[in-house]
C-alpha cells in the first residue's frame, strides 16, 4: 500500500466520507493521465465497468503534459496522506522527448528496495488514438505520427473528436473488442518495433478484476 492524499481533498468539493455500515472499497485505484481525450475515456471506462469514484479516482494531471510530468504527478501523490493499491500512470510517445524517461522511472519506483510503489505504465504508440482505433478495427501497421492514426480513426467513426465524454460513452460499448485487438496487437509488437503498441487494455482488464471482486464480495 502506498500514500495517497484523502478521497475527499482529490476529488474536489465531493465527499466520499464513508457512513457507518458501509463497506470498505475492496481496491483503491489512482490514474494520472496525459490528457483529457485519456481522461474522458477512462471515466467512461469506470461507470461501464460499476466502479465509483472512491474506488477509481481519475486524478488531474497538475504538473504539466509532459510523459515524464505524468509520473511526477503520481508520485506526488502517492507521497501525500493515505493510500493506493494500484496506480497507473497514462501517457504516449507522440514525439515527446520524456517518454522513455518516464518508462525508465516508472520501473525504478516499481523496483526500489524501500517502499516500492504498485505503479505501472499505460502507454500507447504513436498516441492513445491507436487504443480508440481497436475498438474498431485490428491492425498492426505502423503509424508515421498521431494524425494518421486520428485520420484512421475517423475513417471508422466520422466526426471522432479528441476529449469528448459522449465519444467516449459511445467507445466503450465496444471496449471488449478493443482488449482482444490490443493483446493482438501486443504480442505482435516486437516484430513491429513497438510501432503500434498499447498497453492501456490493462487498465481496463484491472476494472473488471475490480468489479468481480466487488461483485463476489
Amino acid at each position: 500500500m502506498v500514500r495517497r492524499k484523502p478521497i475527499t481533498l482529490l476529488r474536489g468539493n465531493q465527499s466520499f466520507v464513508r457512513r457507518a455500515g458501509q463497506k470498505k472499497p475492496r481496491s483503491i485505484t489512482l490514474i494520472v493521465c496525459e490528457g483529457e481525450t485519456e481522461q474522458a475515456y477512462l471515466e467512461a471506462a469506470r461507470i461501464r465497468c460499476g466502479l465509483t469514484r472512491a474506488e477509481v479516482i481519475v486524478a488531474p494531471n497538475t504538473i504539466g503534459p509532459a510523459p515524464i510530468s505524468v509520473v511526477q504527478c503520481a508520485e506526488k501523490k502517492c507521497n501525500e496522506p493515505g493510500s493506493y493499491d494500484k496506480v497507473f500512470c497514462v501517457f504516449d510517445r507522440d514525439g515527446h522527448e520524456s517518454f522513455e524517461q518516464a518508462r525508465t522511472r516508472i520501473r525504478e519506483l516499481a523496483g526500489r528496495a524501500r517502499k516500492p510503489l504498485p505503479i505501472s505504465e499505460a502507454i500507447s504508440v504513436p498516441c492513445f488514438e491507436l487504443w480508440v482505433l481497436l475498438h474498431y478495427e485490428r491492425t498492426d501497421a505502423p503509424f508515421d505520427n498521431c494524425d494518421n492514426v486520428i485520420a484512421r480513426v475517423r475513417d471508422c467513426k466520422p466526426g471522432y473528436a479528441k476529449a469528448d465524454a459522449l465519444v467516449a460513452r459511445q467507445l466503450v460499448v465496444h471496449m471488449d473488442k478493443a482488449i482482444t485487438n490490443a493483446l493482438w496487437v501486443e504480442q505482435r509488437a516486437a516484430n513491429n518495433n513497438y510501432n503500434p503498441y498499447t498497453t492501456v487494455h490493462h487498465v481496463v482488464q484491472h476494472f473488471a478484476q475490480v468489479a468481480n471482486e466487488k461483485a463476489v464480495a
